[in-house]
């Protein structure tokens, strides 16, 4: 019942047509109009305009019937009064705007206009072409109105949708460069979990025999190392893929990653300054798929001539820069991750990733903490 009920809007504006109606009718009718026909009739058609959002189609039909039907049969033109113009003419834009025949409506309501003109004049060509191109143009109007609305719900939509997609497109692209670190870290824990149980394994070699309790302390600790290995190989080992079966690079190989760029034509500069050989596995492997992450999207996105590599250790910081001279201000996304990829092998180690337009290029700069124990005093490798 609720779909049926008027909004209030609509009920006051069909009592402000009423009563305008109703004056228009006392003042202005012949003292021999049937009153008695004539009043009801336009009340119900205006009154009837209170539907014409929930039921326009019938709302339409009973109005025109009331405002034009009725009073054409008993002889009398409502044309003459201002109130039935209007609410004639807001029935039928209504009707092209809400209707959901919007022809449908337009012929019904010709069709009503027709049969007032012919009962109150006969067959009128000239009156019926005239009340037919007006009800025509406003029931247009209310047509255009609509397909403007519509096109703007639809653009609306469809910016919420390629929104959407695109935080999507971002989840699934941290998800999968999450993913392939996990993969390369499994890597990098087992291998140092692997040296350590080796280690202690060795120093109870070397112990005397009346060193029981050292014996016994470095057999559990080598007991939980192995134990701690076979555990990373069950839980993790799902994520292993095949580039997972090559040694994870580092920094070290750096020139062989500068070679493509050099094969494609661009001058490349490198420096390293610092020992980088000291540098935590982790560390080493985020920084080296930074710079290569960068590189790429030089490769495919920065039409550049040259590129300059820079990396520094200092002051228990590794500071990455990969700066080209290619098109500024243009958002690079290289490897299909690009800076998502970069941000989330730097936050890894608590690290960050600017990237950005410069006077003569475009700059990606990486800045990762390092430990104490792998930091050295710069110098200038190459």
């Amino acid at each position: 019942m609720r779909r049926w009920v008027p909004r209030p809007i609509d009920l006051a504006t069909a009592a402000v047509l009423t009563a305008v109606t109703q004056v228009e009718t006392a003042l202005m009718s012949p003292p021999d109009s049937p009153m008695g026909v004539v009043v009801p009739s336009l009340a119900v058609g205006t009154v009837a305009f209170a539907w014409h959002r929930v039921a326009p189609q019938t709302a339409l039909a009973v109005g025109l019937t009331g405002l034009a039907v009725v009073p054409g049969a008993v002889g009398v033109d409502p044309a003459s009064a201002f109130g039935w113009f209007v609410t004639a003419m807001a029935f039928m834009a209504s009707a092209g705007y809400h209707a959901r025949r919007p022809v449908v409506a337009l012929a019904v309501a010709f069709a009503l206009l027709a049969a007032s003109v012919v009962l109150q004049k006969g067959w009128v060509i000239s009156d019926i072409a005239f009340a037919w191109m007006l009800a025509g143009a406003a029931w247009l109007g209310g047509r255009t109105v609509a397909g403007r609305t519509l096109r703007a719900e639809l653009s609306e939509q469809r910016a919420a949708a390629a929104e959407q997609q695109a935080q999507w497109r971002a989840a699934a692209a941290v998800a999968e460069e999450r993913l392939r670190i996990a993969r390369e870290m499994h890597d990098v824990v087992s291998h140092s979990l692997s040296v350590m149980t080796l280690h202690v394994s060795g120093v109870r070699r070397l112990l005397r025999p009346d060193q029981v309790a050292e014996r016994a302390a470095l057999e559990t600790a080598e007991r939980t190392g192995r134990e701690s290995i076979a555990e990373m190989h069950r839980m993790l080992g799902v994520l292993r893929g095949p580039e997972t079966d090559t040694p994870s690079p580092g920094l070290a190989r750096l020139p062989e990653l500068l070679d493509p760029a050099r094969a494609a034509g661009l001058q490349v500069d490198c420096t390293i300054a610092g020992d980088v050989g000291e540098l935590p596995p982790g560390v080493d492997l985020a920084a080296y798929r930074i710079v290569q992450e960068a590189l790429t999207n030089v490769l495919r996105h920065a039409h550049a001539r040259r590129v300059e590599c820079a990396v520094e250790v200092r002051d228990h910081v590794l500071e990455l820069r990969v700066t080209d001279d290619g098109r500024g201000g243009v958002p690079r996304s290289g490897g299909g991750h690009g800076l998502v990829g970069m941000r989330e092998r730097a936050a890894l180690y608590d690290g960050t990733v600017e990237a950005g337009p410069t006077a003569t290029g475009f700059e990606v700069r990486a800045v990762l903490p390092v430990p104490s124990s792998a930091a050295r005093e710069p110098e200038d490798a190459r």
